[in-house]
């Protein structure tokens, strides 16, 4: 047993003094520096690039197994630019010794100094950076079976005392695109590394170039819980805040800052959880809790966003986006959006959506069914809403308006509407304020699928009710467009003064059905397509601006030879009925049937209405069927049973109205005419008569 004892004791003996002598060798005679030609040949055989070391090689031993780097470089690959691809100033890496008999790596903290790398890429779209994984690729194929698997194989464990990189600069440059970018003063500093631990980071840095040019300020900090061998990890009190100037920023400067309470991953389970995260910026701030699932290929998010009270107006100023002037200043003022939402890979859908904007509230929900194809539906609700407010000042805009549509009529070559999304939905609204119209109880379905879009509007307006069925197919880049319109029980007096502004040249019920199709963008080139028909039907109401009755007693005046009388009673026509129908074809509506009933006139009219030069003309024949005298004036005894014609001429917006005399006296002189042609006829049958009585009567004496 002593001999055991013994030996074991001049073994030991033995190995501490070959350890000593190790460690006096590596002190006080072996220079690592009289190896950097062979390291540099060994690197440039390994990655066919030149590799050297400038500065002086530092090695420690004992405790710590480390090197010190006074400064190297990697040359570029061939066709690039000649800055180095790497370059270092100094670094420093020191692992404990004894720990590393036992396969766990304890590392105290790496620090790399004035690191440069110079990422490039030529006009061809070729890297200088393929080549080393490609080489790296070859090297491990050389290797053999068992090295390959000791090389690869995980250490036990691993502890990091903390990394610090220090003035590091990184280059993009791509002459593809002609853009460089370069990330200076890159600082980064963490904590002690240890699996499961909190890792303190903090991170700055500076970005500039790119067309147009940017210049930003990036400043990083928060806690990183790494397990790697779990596969689980956390950061916690992430704070980013990028400051940045320049053409390439919205508005020309921007502060943005991100913050989150919390973001884990759990990639065995493929589950995660972000709590609290945060985006600000332009006034507007952002904030989003979610969880995770399906990580990584099908990952999947559900969740609540929200985005608290903001100035759209604000907002548009300070990313240097000009609003068109609006006819309310105080609209764009006040917005919020909150709402649940469920996104994947290939779909995603959104629930209990609340938006506010100015004293509008607007409900309701949406889905995408397939990014690839996209299918969307939709149900959205809203209360009321003023559109007049938000619409150019009267007058502002029109031109330009008109230009654009025209522009866009003739500048598309493909279709005008997308061929593969399908869309459909239904959106209700309470109350609308539209062109001074009042809307309410308003709906309308959408449906869009293979380039046709279908809208079915529908409301209650002015004690009636409007129904619409508009259809247009943009699969060419001319659409098409369809209308089936209808107007039942509506007080058109109220709605063309409200429309216009001005006194109303019709009142009544009106009940209206429109069924025409056109092609064009909009405009002239719509107007002079229309085609079909228009049914028009106006109950108990009046036409303004025109007093048929006044036009009867000038009528009378001129056949008797007197003077005109002065008109009286107010300047309109009253009727029980006025119907017509109106065909409409090359930008011109022509009407040949319209009738005006009353218990004082019949009114019949033709003629026709230039939609493109908005003129009209047209012949109204009006005929008294008994007392004026409730139209403001004495009875017409002298025009009873005349047709009385009135010639509306001049533009839509003032019309002329005069009495076509000509066209009067000419059918009052033919009418006598046939009158005396009538009477003489009935004189010669009666003397005929005479005669022929009194021959049979001499005949039969």
């Amino acid at each position: 047993m002593k001999s055991v004892v013994r030996i074991v004791v001049v073994v030991a003996g033995v190995l501490l003094l070959l350890l000593a002598g190790l460690f006096a060798y590596l002190k006080f005679v072996f220079d690592p520096n009289d190896f950097r030609a062979r390291i540099g040949a060994l690197v440039e055989a390994q990655t066919g690039r030149p590799f050297s070391i400038d500065g002086e090689l530092g090695l420690s031993v004992f405790p710590w197994l480390g090197v010190e780097i006074g400064g190297a470089r990697l040359g570029n690959a061939d066709g690039f630019s000649d800055r180095p691809f790497a370059r270092i100033r100094s670094a420093q890496v020191r692992a404990l010794l004894m720990p590393l008999l036992s396969g766990r790596i304890e590392v105290d903290r790496v620090t790399l100094d004035g690191l440069e790398l110079n990422l490039e890429r030529n006009q061809a779209g070729a890297d200088n950076w393929s080549d080393l994984a490609s080489a790296g690729a070859e090297a491990e194929k050389s290797e053999t079976p068992g090295a390959s698997a000791e090389a690869g194989a995980m250490p036990k464990a691993l502890a990091l005392g903390g990394l610090t990189l220090r003035d590091a600069v990184i280059r993009w440059l791509d002459g593809a695109e002609g853009v460089s970018y370069e990330v200076s003063d890159l600082s980064l500093e963490t904590g002690s590394f240890a699996p499961g631990k909190p890792m303190s980071v903090t991170l700055g840095a500076q970005l500039a170039g790119g067309q147009p040019a940017i210049r930003a300020d990036l400043s990083m900090k928060g806690e990183v819980v790494a397990d790697l061998a779990a596969n689980r990890h956390r950061v916690d009190g992430l704070e980013l805040r990028l400051d940045g100037t320049g053409q390439a920023v919205p508005g020309g400067k921007a502060a943005v800052a991100l913050a989150a309470s919390q973001i884990a991953i759990d990639l065995a389970s493929g589950e995660g959880r972000i709590d609290g995260l945060q985006l600000s910026g332009y006034g507007l701030t952002a904030q989003v809790d979610a969880s995770l699932s399906g990580l990584p290929a099908e990952a999947r998010a559900q969740g609540h966003l929200s985005v608290a009270p903001f100035s759209p107006k604000a907002l548009a100023q300070a990313l240097g986006i000009v609003l068109p002037p609006t006819r309310d200043a105080a609209v764009l003022q006040q917005a919020s959006l909150e709402t649940d939402f469920d996104a994947g890979v290939g779909s995603a859908s959104i629930g209990g959506l609340r938006i506010a904007l100015d004293d509008t509230q607007l409900e309701g929900n949406a889905s995408v069914a397939d990014f690839t194809g996209p299918a969307v539906t939709f149900e959205l609700s809203a209360d009321a809403i003023d559109v007049d407010r938000y619409l150019p000042p009267e007058g502002v805009g029109d031109a330009a308006g008109e230009a654009q549509a025209g522009n866009a009529a003739g500048a598309s070559d493909g279709p005008l509407l997308p061929i593969a999304p399908k869309v459909d939905g239904r959106f209700r609204l309470g109350r609308m304020i539209v062109s001074k119209l009042t809307l309410t109880d308003i709906e309308l379905a959408m449906a869009l699928a293979g380039g046709r879009l279908s809208l079915k509007p529908q409301a209650a307006l002015y004690q009636g009710r409007y129904q619409g069925n508009i259809g247009v197919d943009g699969r060419k880049p001319v659409p098409a467009l369809t209308l089936d319109e209808r107007l039942s029980g509506v007080q058109i007096g109220p709605l063309t003064q409200d429309l216009t502004g001005e006194a109303p040249r019709i009142t009544g019920s009106a009940h209206i059905g429109a069924k025409l199709a056109g092609r064009g963008a909009g405009g002239d080139a719509l107007k002079r397509s229309l085609a079909g028909n228009v049914d028009l039907r106006f109950a108990d109401g009046a036409l303004k601006g025109v007093n048929i009755a006044a036009f009867m007693r000038k009528a009378e005046a001129a056949l008797t030879g007197k003077p005109a009388p002065a008109e009286e009673g107010p300047n309109q026509t009253d009727f029980t009925e006025l119907t017509g129908t109106v065909q409409l074809a090359d930008g011109v509506a022509r009407n040949q049937d319209l009738a005006m009933r009353s218990p004082l006139l019949r009114v019949r009219g033709e003629g026709s209405a230039n939609l493109v030069s908005e003129t009209v003309d047209y012949l109204v024949r009006a005929s008294v069927v008994g007392t004026l005298t409730g139209q403001g004036g004495k009875p017409l005894e002298k025009v009873r049973g005349v047709t009385v014609p009135i010639r509306v001429k001049g533009s839509f917006s003032d019309p002329g109205f005069a009495l076509d005399t000509q066209s009067l006296l000419s059918d009052n002189v033919k009418a006598k005419v046939e009158e005396k042609k009538e009477e003489i006829k009935k004189k010669a049958e009666d003397k005929l008569k005479q005669e022929v009585e009194k021959g049979l009567n001499n005949l039969f004496k």
